[in-house]
């Protein structure tokens, strides 16, 4: 008996979960807020750009550890209160997650991030909607990359040389 796979987005005041179950088959990884965040703001790095990138990757991540795929499609709504590179707050509402041609059902299927704009003042929880001016619906295959083994590395290092 096959069970459909469930992805399952949980965030708490410092963690985003994301957790993939198939039967009695499941993998789950935590994203922390505070470390990431840190992060980003310390090195003037885009923090919404970023926590996009890193979540995406987590749920890539996550999804073949259960699931072994070739390409992961990604259908979303994004929605930010400016354009990206000066949004203070963002969501994300999952539409449609697929491993190759396996469809994911979806539970907890909203991120939502606000107060993003300076150390320490983040929170994670449900944004009024009148307060988005930017809606994008965001459509991506992000293909799974070739491992890699550390002779086959060694060597290509040395070819670089």
């Amino acid at each position: 008996m096959s069970s459909k796979p469930i992805l399952v987005i949980k965030d708490t005041s410092s963690t985003i979960g994301i957790r993939v179950r198939v039967g009695e088959i499941f993998s789950e990884h935590e994203i922390q807020l505070s470390i990431m965040l840190a992060y980003y703001w310390d090195n003037n790095l885009n923090v919404i750009e970023n926590l996009i990138d890193l979540f995406e990757t987590v749920v890539k991540r996550t999804i073949n550890e259960v699931i072994p795929h070739k390409n992961l499609y990604l259908k979303y709504n994004l929605f930010m209160d400016e354009d990206i590179e000066n949004a203070t707050m963002f969501e994300i509402q999952l539409i449609e997650v697929k491993a190759d041609d396996i469809e994911l059902r979806l539970d907890g299927k909203i991120l939502s991030l606000k107060n993003l704009e300076s150390q320490g003042s983040y929170e994670n929880n449900s944004v009024n909607e009148e307060y988005f001016k930017i809606e994008k619906l965001i459509e991506k295959i992000i293909p799974t990359q070739e491992k890699m083994s550390f002779k086959d590395f060694v060597k290509m290092q040395k070819e670089n040389k």
